[in-house]
Parts: C-alpha cells; structure tokens; sequence
C-alpha cells in the first residue's frame, strides 16, 4: 500500500471523526471567538500532537484494550467527569479572567491543549474500533515500517479540522464581547455531555 494513500486514510477518518462537538473543537471555537488565533493554533497544536499518542497506543495495543470492557467504563467515567468540570468552570468564569499577554495565551492554551485531550481517553477506544474497521475492510494494512505513518494522518486530520474550526470562528468577531456565547454556551454544552456519558 502506498505511504500516501494510507496516510490519506488516517487524515480523512480522523478530520471526519472530529467533527461532532467535543471539549477539544468547542474549546478551539470558544478561543477563536474571542479573537485568540495564536492561542487557539497553539491549543490546536497540542491537541493533534496527543491525538498522536493515543492513535500510537491504540494501534500497539488493540487486540488487549478491546477485549477488556472494564477498560472502556473507566474511560468513560474520566471523560464524563471531565467534561462536567469544564462546563462547571466555563458557567462560572468571566470574560476578565482571560487577560493575558499574547505570549503567555499561547503557552496556556497549549497546555491546556495537551491536559484536556489526556483528559479525553475515549480518543483510544475510537481509534481501535476505526483501525480494526479499516483493517477489516482491506483498506489498510498495518506494518512496523508505516505504522507511525498512519498514526501522524491520524494527527494531522485532527489539527487540520481545528484549523477549519478556527477559521470560521474567526469570521463571527462581533461575538468577541458576548460571554453568553463564549463561556455559558459551551459550559452548558460540556454539562450536558458528560450527563449523556454516564447515561449512556
């Protein structure tokens, strides 16, 4: 299989499987709704180099994680439990909290970046039921020589929906003052979808 085609693959699987509202592309908007491109670059950035991480994991050690449901709970319990104290945080915070100089934002929303997605192991799960589907269906072929290739379209398919999801949040600036929708709105978001996670 060609290097480029299976990298392809991993881009286009990880761009769509981005898609649905998470902490990490809600988190992404909210940065590009106060007018914060460097900083939502940074928390993007961050955030595809631990997609990275656990695509890696998740390839190395599929046969064990999905024959361990107990595994797959914890996670869930983590995720949700995450999701409600970020929302919890967003409902409470006010817009003179995030004053920073341009360098320091950046440095924090990279960290943030790294925190919440090592807060979101549910990504290990998703990535062994999509590589196991696509190994299923012939359409890659797994190797120690293109395994890292693979998992850096993984990467790189998540920065690139980011980078989408910047793009246009930094078009709607008259929405740069309005806490309602940059804080409240998300908080109330993150809320409901760590409530769905223990529900589920």
């Amino acid at each position: 299989m060609s290097l480029m085609i299976l990298f392809g693959i991993a881009f286009f699987f990880s761009f769509i499987g981005s898609i649905p509202p998470g902490s990490i592309n809600i988190t992404t908007l909210q940065y590009a709704l106060q007018g914060k491109k460097k900083a939502a670059l940074s928390f993007a950035f961050a955030s595809g180099l631990t997609e990275y991480l656990y695509a890696g994991i998740a390839v190395r050690f599929q046969i064990y994680l999905t024959t361990d449901t107990n595994i797959s709970q914890y996670f869930q319990v983590i995720s949700g439990s995450v999701l409600l104290i970020l929302g919890i945080i967003n409902l409470l915070k006010r817009p003179k909290e995030a004053k920073q100089t341009q360098i320091g934002e950046k440095r924090h929303a990279f960290k943030k970046g790294v925190l919440l997605s090592l807060a979101n192991p549910l990504a290990i799960p998703f990535w062994l039921m999509v590589t196991t589907y696509l190994q299923s269906m012939g359409w890659v072929a797994l190797t120690n020589q293109n395994f890292w290739i693979y998992v850096a379209g993984v990467s790189f398919g998540t920065f690139g929906l980011l980078a989408v999801v910047i793009q246009l949040g930094s078009r709607f600036t008259a929405f740069q003052g309005n806490a309602f929708l940059i804080y409240h709105v998300p908080g109330i978001v993150f809320i409901g979808m760590g409530l769905w996670s223990f529900i589920a």
